[in-house]
């Protein structure tokens, strides 16, 4: 379990942000509040020492004598436009880093001395730990020690990174200069950073930024050079060392190399294991690298990956180091610059291949805007303190195998509890752009038939910034420019977005993309026509910048979604309503969509009771939500609940007609993932094409493959596919209590309580209307 002492410190800070703002709380007096948070006893105990408050419809709760110490406390917490201005632009006129200066930085890990890359190598090849492996795989295969150890000194000079200042420094010239030709600027959070830097020195640090762009790789080393703190060991594919020229220039800019996939070759996992010991435990720099494995195409935060992590804090498991200090990093883009090649991988056209010569023609992108890139860090995690560790409870595995050791279950789940909570951390503290905003308001109204103008958004956009604030969110959205900053954001993205006759509108696709031909035999899954990917492509970039809201939107829909179908159920029985059946029937249902989307939105905190609290406040405070003493729920329909229903409904309408074109395929019929896209995605073209956009319950973004896999697999793991181990083909399951006709039942009910019908039908008739006049 997450230590006692973290969970206090967290909730802590949690409750700080929302006092003053929220004052709904649990009646402490009912089973529910009592079973709910009793599982979280952390939180059981703030909540507990709250007075119970009687909630009445539309305006909340009443605060009573405890409103006037929350209005004092919230006085002295730093507001939403304090905390925005603690980012500075590090590449504006007068602030660049000088790239000749200097440089002195402050190492992660402070030694008496401090070894050098090739010292690095050589301490890994002539340790004890390695010559013990050699001489397993030579008694293992027959081979003899010293060809095993020319393997070894290959693949420790294929993985290990290189220093080479001056080519840091000309890298530093060249991203400063692209940066002012295609940004508006490098914001970072200095106060963040400030907190970070004054903790280093006593362990190992690992940085683990959200993984977004190929550009979080070159802004973190950017970055640390700027606040004089020593670049870190960045951990990159092997398919950026292949690239001519490129992968030398990251090697000794501080990139190490592992291969995507390593696991028949064992020689190789055992030594880059060791390799990553010893950059932990007996190296000064630091470790990056991104938990979540691979960049998110779908711009929101993926399960984590925890082979690196578990590496990494080997050395504490071990006790060779006596704690590891984990920063989670927080990257965020106005405009992303892979934008419209992730699109296409969405829909199936695969990525090319990294190369020099790729890397080259990508520099037209000089010629484009992408906005401000916001950058923030995370409260630093103290890995022993996560752990509850004291220096007793540690294994000790001393001696010459002690690195070989992997982690046992119990170790493996802690690593897992604290995966998770690195990602909300990273969640918590994305920037929220206006496009962001702008992009989920424009949606909810596109998805209503209705169209805006820039009045209209403004006013949206505004609101979504108090809710989002109200929420804990950092918007960098500003009330005395709201109009500039929505021209400026519309300008950004005017590949998605323009207005025409003063209205927004999409950007209708160049004749040049719809006519380019795809090499079939390279696609995903099915080949969809022109007149689908007109009306996807640009449906699908919307919704990317959608996505980043999720986090903090999501378990608000699910309440919302459950306060309708309790709504329905109350005007259909005739049996009393308590005002704890009613809360208890909305924590079922909002629990039953938290196990159904656990792999699409990765919000796991151990918060949820405190969680549950916020956003019903928030729903009673925007009057979506009235919840009586008697337990009567009513919800009104309005502008504020279509947009949280607006933000939810594409995942909705994908996990439905997924398990709708499951449901078409036999039980005894095995079938391969791709068989499976290629059935989703023909069933969703169909529907698309017909006349208007006329079909219920489809969104384009039912075509993104990505997401697909995702529900895919969650499907896999509660059961209702069944996937073999050997083949890897999949049939659906015929074990009883798993039954797909339930789930879509249950799904084509949600989609039903949604106010919108259609989703596409604008994008549909603003796609004919351009495909006639080409």
């Amino acid at each position: 379990m997450i230590s006692n002492s973290y969970l206090k410190r967290g909730f802590r800070r949690f409750k700080a942000e929302f006092k003053g703002k929220h004052t709904f709380t649990f009646n402490t007096q009912s089973s529910l509040a009592v079973d709910y948070l009793n599982s979280f006893e952390s939180v059981k105990r703030s909540a507990m020492e709250r007075n119970p408050v009687t909630v009445t419809g539309g305006g909340g709760g009443g605060v009573g004598a405890t409103e006037s110490s929350d209005q004092e406390e919230k006085k002295s917490l730093p507001s939403a436009a304090d905390y925005m201005r603690n980012f500075k632009n590090i590449i504006a006129p007068g602030n660049e880093a000088s790239m000749t200066r200097e440089f002195n930085p402050q190492v992660a890990y402070e030694f008496e001395k401090y070894l050098n890359p090739q010292k690095l190598k050589q301490h890994v090849l002539r340790s004890d730990k390695l010559r013990s492996i050699l001489e397993h795989y030579a008694k293992e295969s027959g081979q003899p020690v010293k060809q095993l150890e020319r393997q070894a000194k290959a693949i420790i000079d294929e993985i290990g990174l290189e220093r080479n200042m001056a080519i840091i420094r000309w890298c530093g010239i060249a991203i400063t200069a692209i940066g002012k030709r295609i940004c508006d600027g490098f914001y970072v959070n200095s106060a963040s950073m400030a907190n970070v830097r004054k903790d280093m020195g006593k362990c190992p640090v690992l940085y683990l930024p959200s993984h977004r762009s190929y550009m979080d790789f070159i802004l973190m080393s950017y970055i640390c050079y700027y606040y004089d703190i020593e670049i870190p060991g960045i951990a990159a594919g092997m398919d950026f060392h292949s690239m001519f020229g490129m992968g030398t220039m990251l090697r000794k800019t501080g990139a190490f190399f592992m291969r995507r996939s390593f696991s028949n070759d064992e020689l190789y996992w055992d030594i880059f294991r060791e390799y990553m010991y010893a950059l932990v435990a007996n190296y000064h720099i630091g470790v990056e690298f991104f938990i979540e494995g691979t960049r998110s195409r779908n711009f929101k935060a993926l399960v984590p990956k925890i082979g690196l992590l578990s590496m990494a804090l080997l050395p504490y498991f071990t006790g060779e180091v006596p704690d590891v200090m984990i920063v989670p990093v927080s990257v965020a883009y106005e405009r992303v610059l892979e934008e419209q090649l992730f699109v296409y991988e969405l829909l199936g056209v695969p990525k090319p291949k990294e190369s020099t010569k790729g890397f080259f023609k990508a520099l037209k992108i000089i010629d484009e805007r992408f906005g401000k890139m916001f950058l923030d860090f995370g409260e630093p995690i103290s890995v022993k303190e996560f752990f509850g560790h004291d220096s007793g409870q540690r294994m000790q595995r001393a001696g010459v195998g002690g690195s070989l050791q992997k982690l046992n279950r119990q170790e493996v789940e802690l690593v897992k509890q604290l995966a998770n909570e690195i990602i909300y951390q990273q969640q918590r503290r994305i920037v929220i752009t206006t496009f962001n905003l702008l992009s989920l308001y424009y949606a909810s109204q596109l998805y209503a038939q209705k169209s805006v103008n820039i009045d209209e958004l403004s006013r949206g956009v505004l609101h979504l910034k108090r809710i989002f604030e109200q929420l804990g969110a950092h918007c960098s959205t500003s009330p005395s420019s709201i109009k500039a900053d929505i021209i400026d954001a519309v300008e950004i993205h005017a590949n998605i977005l323009n207005f025409a006759s003063a209205r927004l509108q999409f950007t209708p696709m160049a004749a040049k993309q719809l006519a380019e031909r795809i090499d079939v035999k390279r696609l995903k899954a099915h080949a969809l026509c022109p007149q689908t990917m007109a009306v996807a492509v640009p449906m699908l970039a919307l919704q990317l910048y959608i996505n980043p809201c999720m986090f903090w939107l999501a378990r608000p829909a699910y309440l919302l979604l459950a306060a309708l179908k309790e709504q329905r159920n109350q005007e259909r029985q005739s049996t009393d309503i308590s005002y704890e059946a009613s809360l208890s029937a909305l924590h079922a249902h909002v629990t039953s969509m938290d196990a159904l989307f656990q792999h699409e939105f990765i919000i796991e905190s151990n918060r949820e009771a405190a969680e549950f609290e916020t956003h019903l406040q928030l729903l009673l405070d925007e009057r979506v939500v009235e919840l009586e003493q008697s337990g009567r729920i009513k919800v009104q329909d309005n502008e504020c609940s279509h947009v949280i229903l607006a933000a939810l409904a594409p995942f909705l309408c994908l996990y439905y007609q997924l398990v709708v074109t499951l449901r078409k395929i036999p039980l005894e019929l095995e079938f391969s993932n791709k068989d499976l896209l290629v059935r989703v995605q023909q069933h969703v073209e169909q529907l698309l094409q017909q006349p208007g956009g006329s079909a219920s319950h489809v969104h384009p973004y039912c075509l993104a493959l990505d997401n697909l896999n995702i529900a895919i697999y969650a499907l896999i793991q509660r059961g209702y596919i069944v996937k073999c181990r050997d083949s890897g083909q999949m049939k659906i399951a015929g074990t009883p209590g798993k039954c797909l006709r339930e789930l879509e039942t249950q799904l084509l009910e949600y989609c039903q309580l949604m106010p919108f019908a259609q989703y596409s039908t604008a994008a549909n008739q603003q796609a004919q209307f351009h495909i006639a006049k080409l």
